[in-house]
């Protein structure tokens, strides 16, 4: 299932995140709320999509993430190849 709002190469900003929320007695050993945090209100290019239909997202050099896309607002349009 794709998204029809993004496509891959758009660049969009991220406007949002969702709750993050681990088990009880669970620490954020990786950072994941530190990392989704610092990618609040700055601009990336889609990548792909998985099969629920998150967009992929590079924020940095070694990290991938998924981000549902009611938290992206479109920024530039991919021009379609003629």
């Amino acid at each position: 299932m794709m998204s029809k709002k993004f496509r891959i190469g758009d660049k969009v900003k991220v406007v949002g995140m969702s709750p993050v929320t681990f088990a009880p007695g669970v620490k954020d050993e990786l950072g994941t709320e530190k990392l989704f945090k610092s990618m609040l209100g700055k601009v990336y290019t889609v990548r792909g999509f998985d099969s629920y239909g998150n967009a992929e997202l590079q924020p940095k050099r070694l990290n991938i993430v998924w981000v549902e896309p009611e938290f992206l607002k479109l920024r530039a349009r991919k021009r379609k190849a003629k």
